[in-house]
């Protein structure tokens, strides 16, 4: 008995990967509170605009490497219960798809039922990839978070840290219970378990800020000194020993020293260190693992870093080191990498450079741009500093937040950089790179250029375009003797010179003091959004804008399903990537029924197809059956065969994909109210 029918592609767009087993990598970039503008501003210090970078058709037009990813959408940012989210569902819906779609500040768990939502970085590792986290903030902070745990609140920093190193309850409970402190030891009504989808399933590289939550509190470990690769303690510009002092751990618990002893763990805490580690110790066949905490909360900003702050390895630094480990680690398998620039959404809350201290205690602002920036009552430099400032503070001379914005997104751009060099290396198998953001923070604006002449003679110094000049008399028709506009030989452009940074790489800065450096203002601030000049907890805050994404893969199938498709929900970028991994049917969406296979045998074929596919079951007794045809994101599209009648033994059901668009589906075969799930993959 054979049914016919045609079905119109209301789902995501996938092509699975061929089924020949090859080397998947993955790497989703995430960059917190990254919206267009900061993306605009550092293309264009690095240039583009100059001769040479103008057109789409001149080799040096693409000049980031976000720039290059081949395909691009937009993509809305709503959590489950507000229309604008913060980080923990804005990163939980790329890490679980349509079922991470949560409240604020919800982890990777189901707001409702309060049940653990498996995260596609445990479900790689499960079925055999490597997998890591590499971020800017401390690791524990919501976005990785996201990946590699679950929790009710993001804020539960040191319950996050203890997900992440532990990967059996006996384990979870064995922490607690070191604890010197007893009111601290396990208790199961206040310390909940270790989650079951994390349950066997360890973390291969953890790289980023945030010791004090694997710290004890009250004491001083010897994790906390910051030493090279001799183990010798680093000494800082003022001639003292750089260490991260107490964490934050109230259980007492050195959560790293644990990790060091009983889970094959290799710690380091400077970039001498990282870069410097012996890659041949990790295999796909042993349990060594890499722990790198690099500061006591987040990481400096890049502007900081480089100028004072250099023992700590960059974003890019960072990321080379995991791809190199996780290579290892994954064998023939692959792996599975997030990395978060995670301070470009801090810049942003800080309005850095866009807000003036005007009153003290608490700080009361004005909005104002092209300025300094603060530095902190010490006097050393912080991109958001103006959070303790006063009217009194010192400013850090010559340095702006243009220029903290752009290397931070510069910081990021070099680690995707290092995504697309290993993805562009065929010997590496076959590598889907993502870059997207979990939401845009501070409503981010260029707004002009610096203009030293003040050519609108309105005091502010800030011009946005060139003008034309035309002589002898600019009311004249007949275009005699005019003059092009005005700017310079090279027109009304940022002026930038670039240098290299204490790692290799080429940054920008402005040419002079008064050069046309980049201004940038925010939209969300305490001024602009109606709550007046206090600026409470933050001034800026994270805003509904639909933000970019970007992709790109070297098989030519996942990249190019994000664009033709209008605008897409933050839930379909999940999808492509578990396709892309071969994981089967993600976390979700209709399953088989775990009797299935005792009770009927079922398959599709060919996977994927062209222009038409089979059915196939094999049935133990007659049976009534059911044929539905789901979208991946679990969508009802369409019933194929509905309570009909079929005899016991092989029976076959032939579908015309003709009108289908390229996508992957599920077929669920019931029979007897038995399911079982298929994916239908049409070319």
């Amino acid at each position: 008995m054979k049914h016919n029918f045609t079905l119109w592609c209301l789902g995501c767009c996938m092509i699975s990967v061929a089924t020949i087993a090859q080397t998947n990598n993955v790497i989703m970039y995430i960059g917190d509170g990254f919206g267009l503008a900061p993306k605009t501003a550092a293309r264009m210090a690095m240039g583009q605009g100059q001769t040479g970078k103008r057109f789409t058709d001149d080799a040096n037009f693409h000049v980031l490497a976000l720039d290059n990813l081949k395909y691009n959408a937009t993509v809305t940012t709503h959590s489950l219960n507000s229309w604008v989210t913060d980080s923990a569902p804005g990163a939980s819906v790329y890490a679980c798809g349509v079922a991470g779609k949560v409240d604020n500040e919800v982890v990777s768990m189901n707001p409702t039922t309060l049940n653990p939502i498996e995260t596609i970085l445990e479900a790689a590792k499960k079925q055999g990839y490597a997998v890591g986290l590499v971020t800017t903030t401390r690791v524990t902070h919501a976005t990785p978070a996201a990946f590699g745990s679950h929790i009710w609140l993001r804020d539960l920093e040191s319950y996050i840290a203890l997900q992440y190193l532990t990967s059996t309850e006996t384990e979870y409970e064995a922490v607690l219970n070191s604890s010197s402190v007893t009111s601290y030891r396990y208790d199961a009504n206040r310390d909940w378990v270790l989650p079951s989808t994390k349950v066997g399933v360890d973390i291969d590289v953890i790289l980023g800020g945030g010791s004090r939550f694997f710290l004890p509190k009250s004491t001083v470990s010897p994790n906390a000194a910051v030493v090279n690769k001799n183990g010798t303690q680093i000494v800082d510009g003022n001639s003292s020993n750089v260490t991260f002092g107490k964490g934050s751990r109230a259980d007492e618990v050195d959560l790293i020293e644990w990790a060091k002893t009983n889970k094959g763990y290799q710690y380091v805490n400077s970039r001498d260190a990282l870069m410097n580690i012996d890659l041949s110790q990790y295999t796909s066949s042993n349990n060594k693992k890499l722990l790198g905490l690099f500061s006591n909360s987040h990481a400096s900003y890049e502007q900081d870093r480089q100028q004072f702050f250099n023992w700590e390895p960059s974003l890019a630094d960072m990321t080379q080191i995991a791809i190199e480990v996780l290579k290892r680690k994954g064998g023939a398998k692959g792996y599975f990498l997030i990395v978060e620039g995670g301070r470009i959404d801090h810049l942003a809350h800080a309005n850095s450079g866009g807000i003036t201290v005007i009153t003290g205690t608490p700080n009361q602002y004005t909005v104002s741009a092209d300025k300094e920036v603060y530095l902190n009552a010490n006097g050393t430099p912080n991109g958001e500093s103006n959070y303790n400032a006063t009217p009194a503070t010192a400013k850090n001379t010559g340095i702006y937040g243009s220029d903290y914005m752009i290397k931070e997104v510069l910081a990021f751009d070099y680690a995707v950089a290092e995504g697309r060099a290993f993805m562009n290396n065929s010997a590496n198998g076959n590598t889907l790179i993502v870059s997207s953001s979990d939401h845009e923070c501070g409503g981010v604006a260029l707004v002009g250029l610096h203009d030293e002449a003040d050519a609108q003679a309105n005091g502010t110094k800030i011009r946005t375009y060139a003008k034309q000049v035309s002589q002898p008399n600019p009311t004249f028709a007949t275009p005699i003797g005019v003059v092009r506009g005005d700017g310079g030989n090279n027109g009304w452009y940022p002026e930038y010179t670039t240098y290299t940074s204490n790692d290799g790489r080429i940054f920008p800065q402005p040419a002079s003091a008064t050069a046309r450096r980049i201004v940038i203002a925010y939209g969300s601030n305490p001024v602009t959004n109606g709550n007046g000049t206090n600026a409470g907890s933050t001034p800026g805050n994270h805003t509904p804008q639909d933000i970019w994404v970007g992709a790109e893969d070297n098989t030519g199938t996942h990249a190019k399903q994000i664009s033709g498709r209008g605008l897409l929900d933050n839930t379909a970028i999940h999808p492509i990537m578990y396709d892309f991994l071969q994981l089967g049917i993600p976390t979700g969406l209709i399953k088989s029924d775990p009797t299935s296979e005792d009770a009927f045998k079922s398959t599709v074929y060919p996977v994927p197809f062209s222009t038409q596919a089979t059915i196939g079951f094999e049935l133990k007794t007659n049976a009534l059956v059911d044929i539905d045809i789901y979208d991946v994101n679990g969508l009802f599209l369409t019933s194929v065969i509905k309570n009909k009648s079929f005899d016991a033994g092989h029976q076959e059901v032939v579908f015309s994909g003709s009108d289908l668009k390229s996508g992957t589906y599920v077929a669920v075969i019931k029979a007897n109210g038995i399911q079982a799930s298929k994916k239908v993959i049409k070319l």
